[in-house]
């Protein structure tokens, strides 16, 4: 009966989340989705007309993961709560940048003993992943400004103690003329607090990893750990965007067999050369496939946020600047789109 329950997740459809939001259609996910695998998703409609996202909670998985299952529970109502509560922090802040909760709380369903706890989310059209997959490469003052905006979001997060975490290009939601936004909090710690993957090497999805992480190389240090993967993910959310590839995939491309993680019998600080070489020859590629008149600045940006060395990561000449700021990335992201909009004003 429980398991029964539980399954109500997956059967939804024209079901009322409240009297004012009503599920009109089911998710499907694509092939190139990554995350997601405790939640299910759909697309809910309000009594005035305009649609939202909706996420809940999949209960069912966690019972169905191999091991212990009520650990497994236990981690899953832990980690959905943590979204919450963050999307309400995010909330309460205004952080514009940053995709927000409208509402949250639990459906009870007649005969289901259980119920299902949801966040209903501002729909967006898309995401950058999807967008390339779906129409290759956008004009570049385009992508150059849905940049900017993710930058944005990430400094409005980090102004707050949050590092997101998990920065790739399913997270960057795109909202029509009110452009880009940063989304899924599920991976952010927060600074001072507890996270429930504050304990992991890799918070976010593995296969965006910083390089030094892929050595399990962590730094006791908060913000040359938490910021300064925030910042080795939106380098390398540039490096996909414009080159197809992300930062760490291009380095391990470049690196011997003997050098690889897994494989290189010393610690990172030993391998390190040898990550940088690859690093230097993996930038040469990379800014090659930046447009033209832009590859100086891009790879400029690029190289002050994806040192392979975290400790040297957003390194700064200026006096009084914090290392790991995103402030002179959003600086510099803006300048450049505002270049590229002006280009094509007078084209």
């Amino acid at each position: 009966m429980l398991s029964k329950d539980l399954d109500v997740v997956h059967n939804l459809l024209d079901m009322e989340v409240t009297p004012e939001w009503k599920v009109v259609a089911k998710c499907d996910r694509l092939a190139t989705d990554t995350g997601g695998c405790f939640s299910v998703t759909y697309i809910v409609q309000h009594v005035k007309g305009h649609r939202a996202f909706l996420k809940v909670l999949n209960l069912s998985r966690a019972l169905s993961a191999p091991g212990d299952q009520l650990k497994a529970l236990q981690y899953l109502i832990t980690a959905f709560n943590f979204e919450r509560d963050m999307l309400d922090l995010c909330a309460k802040y205004n952080l514009g940048r940053v995709a927000t909760a409208i509402t949250h709380g639990k459906m009870d369903i007649p005969g289901n003993a259980v119920g299902v706890y949801y966040i209903i989310f501002e729909l967006a059209d898309g995401d950058i992943r999807r967008h390339l997959a779906k129409s290759g490469l956008a004009d570049t003052a385009w992508l150059l400004r849905a940049l900017h905006h993710t930058a944005n979001g990430i400094l409005q997060l980090h102004n707050r103690g949050i590092a997101h975490q998990d920065v790739k290009p399913s997270n960057v939601l795109l909202f029509g003329k009110h452009g880009a936004k940063v989304s899924d909090l599920g991976c952010a710690d927060i600074q001072g607090g507890t996270s429930p993957r504050g304990f992991l090497v890799v918070a976010g999805d593995p296969s965006y990893r910083p390089i030094e992480l892929a050595y399990e190389e962590v730094s006791p240090q908060w913000e040359r750990r938490r910021l300064g993967t925030d910042m080795y993910l939106f380098g390398s959310l540039i490096t996909f965007v414009f080159a197809k590839i992300t930062m760490t995939a291009a380095i391990l491309d470049r690196l011997d067999p003997h050098h690889r993680p897994g494989v290189w019998p010393g610690d990172y600080r030993s391998v390190l050369p040898y990550v940088r070489q690859a690093y230097g020859e993996a930038m040469e590629e990379i800014r090659a496939a930046l447009p033209e008149r832009l590859r100086e600045e891009l790879g400029e940006i690029i190289e002050y946020l994806c040192d392979p060395d975290p400790a040297k990561r957003g390194e700064t000449k200026f006096t009084g600047r914090q290392q790991y700021s995103f402030e002179r990335v959003v600086s510099m992201m803006n300048r450049l789109a505002a270049k590229e909009e002006l280009a094509i004003s007078r084209s």
